[in-house]
């Protein structure tokens, strides 16, 4: 059985134009079946176009998606860069506290209290050390990030506890250095910090909370003494605020750095994606010019033979009139083959200015194939190439000369790349509301990194022994009749053993199709 899962070929929303396109193996006809059927291979897909507003969207959504990458790789980056200086910078908050509240807080308090911050502070060191030597993703980076959030407003709370040792019970002067301290080992690291969002609000929230708590259960708290101190204005009320001021202005600090950093990070982005894209299009000028120089080199060679030859016939035939028999079918096939070199050029340059219009007839596809076979029989023999042909009994409305140029197209490259001694198989089969006309050949194939430049001008397979003729049009050509006809082109190919194209034509009225078998030209 054949299979349904076909790679699509390029349908251009403008003519020539290819998108979308990755690359995979096919399948190809059997080396001794006339009726080969496709194997179960890989294949190369081509994704379907699409129309301009769609695309530039898509392009839009990707873009946004790279560059939301970046900045939060960069964000993790520098987060990362500064951590040991904040794990420094915490060690030395710690001490200092320490060593100030060691002549007037109780030990047990005061051990207590390192205890917290030196467990908190090595599971953080912990975790984070293990991260950086065996990274996470998915899920298990998650529920990393969750837990580095809690720890880091665990952090924040265990510092804020350090109000219950100073407050009311050291000196003033002490006190004011305590808050000072306090201050920096917020605000100093505030602008590392903030390159992780979440984290820095946890930690913030949680040291100004804690703060909160503490100075109020000291003022408001029994046997402290404080609210006697607070009536007679030794601390004064308004004094409630700096905390709570510190706090917002924290929050405010934080997310005014993430958000510069941010708008750096995309103009990076930007920058970098500006360079790119014009080495890109450097890149594609370079390659248009080799495009450019390789066809006109090809064009000349190929213009240069008929040409010569023509001129040679026409010396020949001034010198000896008496030949004219034998030298001017010679000429014929000179100038039909600069005929068809024009005629190609033509075609193209119509379709890409959008002025070849289909004139729709209803058309008998088995008249179609039988005068393909007609066509193309005598170039197959010519070749060493045996030309098989099967077919059905269908009607549809299409363009028929449009037809038999698209379909001719693919089975005199399948002729020309198949080598003397092997097999090219034409045949149209029913498929539900259309009519898929395939053409195997027995050629070398054409490998993954090329199928998806073979619809593209100019461009002609690198075979073990490459066929020279012509200029790498005829694909281009069908790319482009497919498109004005709105058939649907698929490729498959099998490096080694051949390649198979089908093309699918929506039929008129699916019926019960009569399949028939073309008899070689001759046969009664």
């Amino acid at each position: 059985m054949v299979q349904e899962n076909w790679a699509e070929g390029p349908r251009p929303s403008f003519f020539g134009q290819l998108r979308g396109q990755r690359d995979g193996v096919g399948a190809s006809p059997k080396s001794r079946n006339t009726t080969a059927a496709p194997s179960d291979d890989a294949e190369t897909a081509w994704a379907q176009p699409l129309d301009e507003a769609a695309a530039e969207s898509e392009e839009s959504l990707l873009l946004r998606k790279e560059r939301e990458a970046y900045v939060n790789g960069q964000f993790s980056k520098t987060f990362a860069l500064d951590y040991g200086l904040r794990q420094v910078l915490a060690l030395c908050v710690t001490l200092v506290l320490a060593a100030i509240f060691w002549r007037y807080v109780p030990a047990v308090e005061l051990a207590a209290w390192l205890a917290l911050r030196a467990a908190v502070g090595g599971w953080r060191l912990l975790r984070s050390t293990r991260h950086r030597r065996h990274p996470l993703t998915g899920p298990a980076q998650q529920a990393y990030s969750r837990q580095m959030t809690a720890m880091a407003a665990l952090s924040g709370m265990v510092l804020g506890t350090s109000v219950l040792l100073f407050f009311g019970r050291i000196p003033a002067s002490l006190q004011f250095a305590c808050w000072l301290i306090l201050a920096v080992a917020v605000t100093l690291p505030i602008h590392s910090l903030a390159f992780d969002p979440p984290r820095v609000t946890a930690y913030v929230n949680g040291l100004f909370a804690t703060v909160l708590a503490c100075v109020l259960f000291r003022i408001l708290g029994p046997h402290t003494g404080l609210s006697h101190d607070m009536e007679h204005r030794h601390y004064e009320s308004w004094f409630l605020a700096f905390p709570v001021v510190q706090w917002v202005l924290v929050l405010f600090v934080a997310r005014r750095v993430q958000s510069n950093a941010r708008t750096n990070f995309e103009l990076e982005f930007y920058k970098q994606a500006l360079i790119d894209t014009l080495a890109d299009r450097q890149r594609e000028a370079e390659e248009a010019v080799r495009i450019k120089n390789r066809f006109i080199a090809t064009a000349a060679h190929d213009m240069r033979q008929p040409v010569v030859a023509l001129s040679l016939f026409a010396e020949h035939l001034k010198e000896v009139p008496s030949d004219q028999e034998i030298v001017l079918p010679k000429v014929l096939r000179a100038a039909a083959a600069v005929g068809r070199l024009f005629e190609s050029l033509f075609d193209l340059a119509r379709m890409d200015n959008e002025q070849l219009q289909p004139r729709a007839e209803r058309m008998d596809i088995a008249e179609v194939m039988r005068d393909l076979r007609d066509q193309f029989e005598s170039l197959a023999r010519s070749r060493g190439v045996t030309l098989r042909m099967r077919t059905v009994q269908r009607r549809l409305t299409s363009d028929p000369m449009l037809v038999r140029r698209l379909i001719g197209n693919i089975v005199s490259n399948a002729i020309k790349y198949t080598e003397p001694g092997r097999k090219v198989l034409i045949s149209a089969r029913h498929r539900g509301r259309h009519v898929a006309v395939e053409v195997w050949d027995q050629g070398f194939g054409i490998e993954p990194g090329e199928l998806r430049k073979i619809f593209t001008e100019f461009y002609k397979v690198q075979g073990p022994s490459e066929n020279h003729e012509g200029l790498g049009l005829g694909l281009s050509i069908v790319a482009r009749l497919a498109h004005a006809l709105h058939a649907r082109v698929s490729v498959r190919s099998r490096p080694g053993h051949g390649t198979v194209f089908r093309l699918l034509l929506e039929a008129d009225q699916p019926g019960a199709p009569r399949a028939l078998v073309m008899p070689p030209p001759g046969a009664g």
